[in-house]
Protein backbone atom coordinates (compact mmCIF):
# COMPACT_ATOMS: atom_id res chain seq x y z
CA UNK A 1 0.00 0.00 0.00
CA UNK A 2 1.54 3.20 -1.20
CA UNK A 3 0.24 7.00 -0.39
CA UNK A 4 -0.41 9.55 -3.28
CA UNK A 5 0.22 11.70 -0.59
CA UNK A 6 3.34 12.96 1.67
CA UNK A 7 4.19 15.74 3.13
CA UNK A 8 7.40 16.62 4.89
CA UNK A 9 7.96 17.13 8.73
CA UNK A 10 10.02 19.90 10.30
CA UNK A 11 12.72 17.67 10.33
CA UNK A 12 12.42 16.89 6.72
CA UNK A 13 11.34 13.22 6.74
CA UNK A 14 8.46 12.98 4.39
CA UNK A 15 5.40 11.24 6.04
CA UNK A 16 2.66 9.65 4.78
CA UNK A 17 -0.77 12.49 4.35
CA UNK A 18 -3.85 10.48 5.90
CA UNK A 19 -7.45 11.36 4.80
CA UNK A 20 -9.91 10.04 7.50
CA UNK A 21 -13.63 9.76 7.32
CA UNK A 22 -15.39 12.14 9.68
CA UNK A 23 -18.22 13.39 11.48
CA UNK A 24 -18.80 16.81 10.36
CA UNK A 25 -20.01 19.29 13.33
CA UNK A 26 -22.05 21.97 13.16
CA UNK A 27 -19.37 25.01 13.26
CA UNK A 28 -17.54 23.46 10.28
CA UNK A 29 -14.83 21.26 12.60
CA UNK A 30 -14.27 17.74 11.66
CA UNK A 31 -14.08 14.63 13.98
CA UNK A 32 -12.46 11.17 12.97
CA UNK A 33 -15.53 8.76 12.94
CA UNK A 34 -15.55 5.63 14.96
CA UNK A 35 -17.72 2.67 13.22
CA UNK A 36 -18.67 -0.59 15.14
CA UNK A 37 -17.19 -3.63 13.91
CA UNK A 38 -20.15 -6.01 13.13
CA UNK A 39 -18.36 -8.87 11.95
CA UNK A 40 -15.65 -8.46 14.77
CA UNK A 41 -15.31 -11.69 17.45
CA UNK A 42 -15.60 -9.05 20.53
CA UNK A 43 -18.80 -6.81 20.52
CA UNK A 44 -18.48 -3.16 21.07
CA UNK A 45 -15.24 -3.47 18.68
CA UNK A 46 -14.15 -0.19 16.93
CA UNK A 47 -12.83 1.05 13.67
CA UNK A 48 -11.63 4.17 11.24
CA UNK A 49 -11.53 4.56 7.84
CA UNK A 50 -8.34 6.16 6.37
CA UNK A 51 -7.55 6.60 2.44
CA UNK A 52 -4.19 7.75 1.28
CA UNK A 53 -6.23 10.40 -1.48
CA UNK A 54 -9.32 12.52 -0.40
CA UNK A 55 -11.22 11.37 -3.41
CA UNK A 56 -12.09 7.87 -5.28
CA UNK A 57 -14.60 5.13 -5.79
CA UNK A 58 -14.02 3.71 -2.09
CA UNK A 59 -14.01 7.09 -0.69
CA UNK A 60 -17.68 7.95 -2.61
CA UNK A 61 -19.28 4.85 -1.29
CA UNK A 62 -18.42 5.81 1.96
CA UNK A 63 -20.50 8.74 1.87
CA UNK A 64 -23.13 7.73 -0.27
CA UNK A 65 -26.31 8.06 1.83
CA UNK A 66 -24.71 10.01 4.81
CA UNK A 67 -24.67 14.21 5.02
CA UNK A 68 -23.22 14.57 8.30
CA UNK A 69 -19.49 12.70 6.57
CA UNK A 70 -16.58 14.09 5.07
CA UNK A 71 -13.41 13.08 4.07
CA UNK A 72 -10.12 15.57 5.66
CA UNK A 73 -7.11 15.42 5.70
CA UNK A 74 -5.74 14.36 9.48
CA UNK A 75 -1.84 15.10 10.56
CA UNK A 76 0.01 11.93 12.18
CA UNK A 77 -0.32 13.69 15.21
CA UNK A 78 -4.29 14.28 14.83
CA UNK A 79 -4.49 10.56 13.95
CA UNK A 80 -2.59 9.37 17.08
CA UNK A 81 -4.67 11.20 19.18
CA UNK A 82 -7.85 10.02 17.95
CA UNK A 83 -6.12 6.22 18.71
CA UNK A 84 -5.87 7.45 21.64
CA UNK A 85 -9.11 8.42 22.47
CA UNK A 86 -11.01 5.81 20.86
CA UNK A 87 -8.89 3.22 20.57
CA UNK A 88 -9.89 1.21 17.35
CA UNK A 89 -8.95 -2.28 17.05
CA UNK A 90 -8.95 -2.13 13.17
CA UNK A 91 -7.92 0.50 11.21
CA UNK A 92 -8.88 0.47 7.31
CA UNK A 93 -6.29 1.57 4.99
CA UNK A 94 -7.85 2.23 1.47
CA UNK A 95 -10.52 -0.84 2.69
CA UNK A 96 -7.42 -2.91 4.01
CA UNK A 97 -7.44 -4.27 7.42
CA UNK A 98 -4.38 -3.47 9.89
CA UNK A 99 -4.45 -3.70 13.25
CA UNK A 100 -4.85 -0.45 15.45
CA UNK A 101 -2.19 -1.16 17.63
CA UNK A 102 0.33 -1.74 14.61
CA UNK A 103 -1.18 1.65 12.81
CA UNK A 104 -0.69 3.37 15.75
CA UNK A 105 2.93 2.13 16.00
CA UNK A 106 3.20 3.39 12.45
CA UNK A 107 2.36 6.94 13.68
CA UNK A 108 4.47 6.98 16.64
CA UNK A 109 7.50 6.13 13.79
CA UNK A 110 6.01 8.95 11.59
CA UNK A 111 6.00 11.56 14.49
CA UNK A 112 9.40 10.39 15.98
CA UNK A 113 8.35 9.38 19.38
CA UNK A 114 10.01 6.14 20.75
CA UNK A 115 8.47 3.03 20.35
CA UNK A 116 9.17 1.10 23.94
CA UNK A 117 10.48 -2.00 24.22
CA UNK A 118 9.05 -4.66 25.52
CA UNK A 119 10.35 -5.79 28.95
CA UNK A 120 11.21 -9.41 29.92
CA UNK A 121 9.47 -10.86 32.58
CA UNK A 122 10.62 -14.20 34.16
CA UNK A 123 7.77 -15.81 36.17
CA UNK A 124 8.54 -17.52 39.18
CA UNK A 125 6.51 -20.61 40.61
CA UNK A 126 4.27 -20.37 42.61
CA UNK A 127 4.58 -21.32 46.12
CA UNK A 128 2.40 -24.57 46.60
CA UNK A 129 2.91 -25.10 50.42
Amino acid sequence: MRSQSTYRREDGITVEQYYALCVEEDDGSTEIAFFELGREALPGALGISLYTSPDGELQRRHLQGNDHVVIAAKSPRDLLEAMSTGVPSSVFVDGEKIAGSVFKAMLKEDLGIPLRQPRIVRLDEPDMY
